[in-house]
């Protein structure tokens, strides 16, 4: 079967590139996903006979990236999201990542596997891979195209074998290096032995440095999404960050007795200092690429909604803050995403995230529209900071024995709602772990007495039972919030949700600007220690996000604990810092808080306890604001690899299982 299409409006070739792309959605497994290109070797080269019919060639090696914004990928790994109310939790199968975190994944049951694929969507990547070169190998052949564009499509397809090898070794460690190996057989014979991860790591960043000088500095408008000089450079240090990490730099707490066929380590067993310098000098040429080609921390431009005008003009600067924060990841191609994806019409987190209409208020959408079945976590609401800049537990303001107290705001007409207008709702029931928060914590989430921008209008959370964003309130099954604390940093507020499907769709990113900062900051710590260039990197985050900077919060002894006064002085205080502030910078995207314990080694200890949340059938305050269990978790170091399938181990003998499975 041959896909072919033509496109003749450019400005739809961004939308319809990964169109091409979503196609490959009925495929899911190695062998049908040459669905979307000739039946057979003889055919593929028909491809090949102009650039337009090669362009949907390449579309299609992009179909393997790990699908972010669908409910059964990575984004539910971790302890930051919970889903569905427990009745229901091990019906939602789909919901892979919360399952593997409910150790539900053996080398009989693999779950968002790319060894194998052929599960939700998910391909084998030894599949993408031998697609990338066969590409590469017949690209020349196109006869209408110049050599410095054959050239950028090599680069293309090089970067992208890079970044399939980086994910594998991820969740596997040691893996196959195929090479440039074309063979058809290839994905169901690939009888070669793992290597050492220090040289999966080398072969990834050799295909990234081969890249970059033949592709394109920066996309044009209409090819956005396609990998260029900025995103290369940004995932290139994202790559030696990793590399420099604990659980890849000499972990032999792990992996002392996981050796190769020769008797030798997969894992290198001495950490290497100098990884993190390379880490920090790559974070650092990302940032100057970047700069280059203007992109940004975002900054929200533009009018206010309607139902935020007159807050807007009470409370300016924080309202400026709250739109820069709440459309930071949502805005289309905004100046801060540097490499996004789009596939398809829908993005099922966002519409799992988006909670259900109340019917008494207007706007276009219907009522009872939304779902509600995927929320935060206790933990995760629990981690934001205070308006202090600082973690619950170092804010001497905050009183561990009186967070759970249940309070009135402030009246509206009281000085004290000034500060608060827009965030929170004046005169109403919370409690007082929910005041005097960062504006994230406001933008990020929907907590009992703030408000929810979706649907295009603003809504009153209340989350107790029958009550705006609660049970009951708008009844559709077992839709509702469990934890009691919605999620609406992935809801653009201007969507529009029509039988469930339908909303502003946007690039789900893989890489923006805050990211590197905090990569560059980290890297430079771990390297040299605390600096001024580490406290700037970070800071550029801070300021944004509207909380002191780093050096003003742990030095301000009317907010800092004596615990934590000065922690950012020394390399281990300023490594919690920064790690803490990416939790809260890259809450509920990419996975990124799972994948930072993981190569820091923390991941046993973090989510091997259950996530929490509130009574979510409580019609009251006493009976809502009651701390429950809402899903168990169970993780060990053997789960820290992913588990090769046995029917792979079955077809390859000379595959050596991960440990403990």
């Amino acid at each position: 079967m041959k896909v072919i299409i033509k496109i003749k409006n450019q400005k739809l070739k961004v939308f319809a590139f990964f169109a091409i792309v979503f196609v490959a959605l009925c495929s899911p497994s190695c062998s049908n996903f040459l669905d979307v290109v000739p039946d057979n070797v003889f055919q593929y080269q028909d491809l090949f006979s102009s650039q337009q019919q090669a362009y949907n060639a390449l579309a299609t090696l992009y179909y393997g990236i790990p699908n972010e914004n669908r409910d059964y990928g990575p984004w539910t790994l971790g302890d930051e999201y919970a889903n569905v109310v427990p009745s229901q939790d091990l019906v939602r199968h789909w919901m892979q990542g919360a399952s593997i975190m409910r150790g539900n994944q053996s080398a009989t049951s693999t779950l968002i596997s790319v060894w194998t694929g052929g599960n939700w969507g998910y391909g084998c990547f030894w599949m993408y891979l031998r697609e990338c070169n066969k590409f590469i190998q017949h690209v020349d052949n196109i006869p209408d195209m110049p050599a410095e564009g054959k050239a950028d499509w090599k680069a293309q397809a090089n970067f992208l074998k890079a970044y399939y090898l980086f994910w594998m070794v991820k969740m596997y460690g040691p893996i196959l290096l195929p090479g440039d190996e074309v063979d058809e057989s290839l994905g169901d014979n690939l009888f070669l032995s793992r290597c050492k991860v220090e040289d999966c790591f080398d072969e990834i960043l050799r295909l990234i440095d081969e890249a970059i000088p033949y592709l394109k500095g920066r996309r044009d408008v209409q090819f956005l999404g396609q990998v260029d000089q900025v995103t290369a450079k940004a995932i290139k240090a994202r790559v030696l960050l990793y590399r420099a990490s604990p659980f890849f730099n000499g972990n032999s707490d792990y992996y002392s007795n996981f050796l190769d066929h020769n008797g030798e380590h997969f894992f290198s067993q001495t950490p290497d200092q100098e990884k993190w310098k390379a880490a920090a000098e790559a974070a650092q040429e990302a940032l100057l690429a970047c700069e280059q080609y203007g992109f940004r921390l975002y900054r929200f431009i533009g009018r206010p909604y309607e139902y935020d005008v007159s807050d807007w003009q009470s409370n300016p600067g924080r309202m400026q803050t709250l739109y820069d924060l709440r459309h930071r990841m949502v805005e289309r191609w905004n100046d801060e995403i540097i490499w996004g994806v789009i596939r398809g019409t829908t993005s099922s987190i966002p519409d799992a995230c988006c909670i259900r209409k109340p019917s008494t208020y207007g706007g276009p959408a219907p009522a009872n529209e939304g779902r509600s079945w995927l929320q935060a976590s206790y933990q995760m609401m629990e981690r934001y900071y205070t308006e202090n800049g600082l973690p619950l537990s170092e804010d001497r303001n905050v009183s561990a024995n009186t967070l759970h107290n249940i309070v009135l705001t402030p009246s509206e007409n009281s000085p004290e709602y000034a500060p608060m207008r827009g965030y929170i709702q004046p005169g109403v029931t919370t409690i007082n772990m929910y005041l005097n928060r960062e504006p994230r914590f406001y933008t990020d989430i929907g907590i009992t007495s703030s408000y929810y921008r979706s649907h295009q209008v603003r809504i009153r959370l209340t989350n107790f039972a029958g009550t705006d964003g609660g049970y009951t309130a708008a009844l559709h099954g077992t839709d509702v919030l469990c934890s009691g604390i919605s999620v609406q940093k992935t809801v653009h507020p201007q969507s529009y949700m029509t039988n469930l499907q339908t909303m502003m769709l946007y690039p789900w990113p893989h890489m923006r600007m805050a990211d590197i900062y905090l990569m560059k900051a980290e890297a430079l710590n771990e390297y040299y220690g605390p600096s001024q260039e580490v406290y700037d990197a970070i800071n550029a985050v801070r300021l944004r996000a509207g909380i002191p900077t780093v050096e003003e919060s742990y030095t301000n002894t009317e907010w800092v604990t004596d615990a934590a006064l000065n922690k950012h002085l020394t390399k281990e205080g300023l490594r919690e810092i920064i790690l803490h502030e990416r939790s809260n910078e890259l809450a509920f995207e990419f996975a990124h808080r799972f994948w930072d314990m993981q190569r820091w080694k923390r991941s046993v200890n973090e989510f091997s306890r259950p996530l929490y949340g509130w009574n979510y059938l409580g019609a009251s305050a006493e009976a809502f604001f009651v701390q429950k269990n809402i899903q168990g978790r169970k993780w060990s170091i053997t789960q820290c690899l992913w588990p090769i399938d046995n029917t792979e181990m079955i077809r390859n003998a000379q595959l050596i299982q991960n440990p403990g499975w």
